[in-house]
């Protein structure tokens, strides 16, 4: 009986120093695409609002919504926003001197506008994971400096006789700042 009194005070204390945060971060996204038979690479900035909740020295979960222009033309003669949605867990390490290295990985959805005869836009999934560091400027702000992989896998477009499997992978790197209350 008394183990039931115990696990939730456990539970409770893994989240003792948890608190909100809020931040904004940009991105230099290369995405490398593999369209059946051949890759074409394009580099477009992304920019990221994200809210969490954990502690940096420890767990974390976060959700972010970030937008890119694509301007590559790789599905269309006119590639537009895409609009972006992940989902991320975080586990962070507190080595001293203000600084939190941590390792992440989540899953992501997004939506991009294309000019093409049969899609005015292509859906797309994601497996994210990545890496960086957190430096606490002080018990307000902290600056965020990653590098994150994404594996994108979008919806099949059609041509005229037949549907081809698109993939794509990211590399992003990324700076950003946070505010935690």
């Amino acid at each position: 009986m008394r183990i039931l009194f115990v696990l939730p005070l456990l539970y409770i204390s893994l989240f003792a120093e948890a608190a909100g945060y809020i931040g904004l971060s940009i991105e230099n996204s290369t995405e490398f695409f593999v369209l059946d038979d051949r890759t074409v690479d394009a580099s477009t900035p992304q920019y990221k609002i994200k809210a969490g909740y954990g502690d940096i020295g420890g767990f974390a979960v976060e959700a972010a919504f970030s937008y890119m222009d694509y301007a590559t033309d790789v599905f269309s003669t006119n590639d537009g926003a895409a609009f972006m949605l992940d989902i991320t867990l975080y586990k962070g390490w507190d080595i001293g001197y203000d600084l939190y290295p941590y390792i992440d990985v989540g899953i992501g959805m997004g939506d991009m506008k294309v000019e093409r005869q049969l899609e005015e836009s292509l859906t797309f999934s994601s497996f994210n994971f990545g890496g960086g560091v957190r430096y606490v400027i002080n018990q307000t702000y902290d600056f965020d400096l990653g590098l994150n992989y994404k594996l994108r896998t979008w919806q099949a477009i059609s041509l005229i006789s037949e549907q081809v499997k698109v993939t794509s992978h990211l590399v992003n790197p990324y700076i950003g700042i946070n505010y935690h209350f």
